[in-house]
């Protein structure tokens, strides 16, 4: 599952546009792509001039609504924001972050170490931490 779905990718692009006097073709593309293909190519076509850490910062503040919304366990919260880390080429600090979180649910999973309650607060700090939030 990718971090936002294909409606939301669309409600970004058409926020985008509104927000523009002049948006960029992409962008339009994205807004009126017909499926997630004709969308991933219109994306395609942009990522050479990607700010990519921006983008997973970015990404990462979307994984946190999600999360605090029920929409995501911490497992699979953890799981995605090491591949937004890797993906989007934030420092591997970013990444060994989310890792250490992940570790720490295999021990909260066999009653070995922590809280359920303190694990997910750990998990809310760091993506504040590392998010656009900042």
């Amino acid at each position: 599952m990718g971090v936002l779905d294909e409606e939301a990718s669309r409600e970004w692009a058409y926020a985008r546009i509104e927000a523009r006097d002049t948006p960029a073709i992409e962008i339009i593309e994205i807004a009126t792509a017909h499926d997630r293909n004709a969308a991933l190519d219109a994306l395609q076509a942009v990522t050479a001039h990607a700010d990519w850490p921006a983008a997973g910062r970015w990404l990462l503040e979307d994984l946190l609504v999600q999360f605090q919304s029920g929409q995501r366990s911490a497992l699979d919260t953890c799981r995605t924001a090491m591949r937004v880390a890797h993906a989007t080429q934030l420092p591997e600090d970013v990444y060994y972050a989310f890792d250490g979180l992940e570790d720490e649910l295999v021990l909260l999973a066999n009653g070995i170490y922590g809280t359920v309650a303190g694990l997910e607060a750990d998990l809310v700090d760091a993506l504040k931490q590392h998010s656009a939030t900042v």
